[in-house]
């Protein structure tokens, strides 16, 4: 359930930038740390991709993780089951973006770091979590 509410978080950050964020910004520390509105047409860093590949790539990696998914809940392996969703989670918002605008919806603004978004930090999250799993265990759902 709370991952069902950080999906919905993200969406509706992505929702009150686009109609209410103001068009230079909102900056707790000036040209700094805070909100801005971005429309990001690439991947990490706008690294820009031809958005048809991007699309098909992205929905087969959404595919390939909830088959990780699936197996990780037969497996009872919590942690894994968590740090996936949060994957899966955040990749689905991002291509909804895209699907929708051409675009992803970037707001966050943090001194030294690209733009991004709520679901930026939960793929990040997770897959760092998932890594670490990975390196605990040595047996994860990634084995047959």
């Amino acid at each position: 359930m709370c991952i069902v509410a950080l999906f919905i978080l993200d969406r509706l950050a992505k929702w009150l930038a686009l109609d209410l964020l103001p068009s230079e910004g909102f900056f707790i520390i000036p040209n700094m740390t805070g909100l801005v509105l971005e429309r990001n047409q690439g991947i990490a860093y706008s690294i820009y991709l031809p958005q048809v590949f991007l699309l098909g790539l992205v929905a087969l990696i959404i595919v390939f993780l909830v088959n990780l998914v699936i197996k990780a809940y037969r497996k009872k392996e919590i942690y894994a089951f968590v740090s996936l969703c949060l994957i899966i989670i955040g990749a689905v918002s991002n291509l909804i973006d895209r699907l929708r605008f051409g675009y992803v919806i970037d707001l966050v603004v943090l001194t030294g770091w690209p733009v991004f978004n709520l679901a930026d930090l939960y793929i990040l999250a997770g897959a760092v979590w998932f890594i670490i799993i990975y390196f605990k265990t040595k047996d994860t759902i990634t084995k047959a």
